[in-house]
């Protein structure tokens, strides 16, 4: 069978950031006003208002879900449990992403293979000098800086399927880098190119079940297009997409046979490929110790 796109599954209004399946159904940040939503194929997407943009999150073991917003990262609660809408009381704050500095925000983010959640941040004036960084977040040891390059915007953060390697983009978004990461010191090995990008950018990316990496691509005056590397950095494949600005992809579906991708200038594109096994998105381990 050959990728298989599903128009009827397009949200053409939609502006979507961050894609991520649970519980059933698709949920994103909203690219346009501070929102979640949450669809289950059907109807209208449920929408959940928040006080500030949503860069990243994570839904937790809990059942609750961890919100990357502006300069802190909240807990927040379903209600009622395994409803596709947030509790309308505000969210729990629980860590401040680098106070000090004024200048930036988060970007991007995901839960690692191991509980805790890894994110960046992005500079506010991105035609000044990189000061973006990147961060590991656990109940027990709280916000602790990545040693990564500094970085105008992070984006691009992945794991590999046990959880040795981290991905991400460079500063100028025309590369994927690679180091080894160890998530109990929070500590990163050595940095190498993964891949390059030529005259494209990174617009996120995720991981299937064997370690390939599907990175989507954004490239000024083409579609965008969903390009599939293997774990050593060879490009296997590139399907194209009816937009030109498609967003952090991730797999779905009850057997996790769908890959999909929003795009911030509209639609939730989604597709099944023959012999590709997506990973669920891993959980953060909200429990005090």
């Amino acid at each position: 069978m050959e990728p298989r796109v599903q128009p009827e599954t397009l949200l053409p209004s939609a502006l979507i950031g961050s894609v991520l399946w649970h519980d059933g159904c698709w949920w994103w940040s909203d690219a346009a006003t501070p929102a979640l939503k949450a669809w289950r194929g059907k109807g209208q997407p449920e929408n959940s208002r928040l006080p500030e943009h949503l860069a990243a999150f994570a839904f937790c073991r809990s059942g609750k879900l961890l919100l990357g917003l502006d300069k802190w990262l909240y807990l927040a609660e379903r209600t009622p449990p395994g409803a596709l809408k947030l509790a309308r009381r505000l969210p729990l704050a629980v860590a401040a992403v680098d106070p000090a500095e004024a200048r930036t925000r988060i970007s991007d983010g995901c839960a690692d293979r191991h509980g805790n959640f890894v994110l960046g941040t992005a500079n506010l004036n991105p035609d000044s000098p990189p000061i973006g960084s990147f961060y590991q977040y656990s109940q027990h040891s709280g916000l602790r800086r990545l040693a990564l390059p500094t970085v105008t915007a992070a984006h691009g953060i992945g794991f590999s399927p046990n959880g040795g390697t981290l991905y991400f983009a460079s500063s100028d978004g025309y590369e994927i880098l690679e180091t080894t990461y160890d998530p109990v010191r929070a500590e990163v090995g050595r940095i190498r190119r993964f891949a390059s990008l030529g005259d494209a950018r990174i617009g996120g990316l995720t991981l299937d079940a064997a370690g390939n990496v599907w990175i989507a691509v954004r490239e000024e005056g083409r579609r965008g297009r969903l390009a599939q590397f293997t774990s050593g950095g060879a490009l296997l494949r590139e399907l194209p997409l009816s937009a030109t600005q498609p967003s952090r992809p991730a797999f779905g579906g009850m057997h996790m046979e769908q890959l999909a991708a929003g795009a911030l200038d509209g639609g939730l594109h989604t597709m099944e490929i023959t012999g590709v096994q997506g990973l669920a998105p891993s959980l953060f381990d909200d429990a005090a110790d």
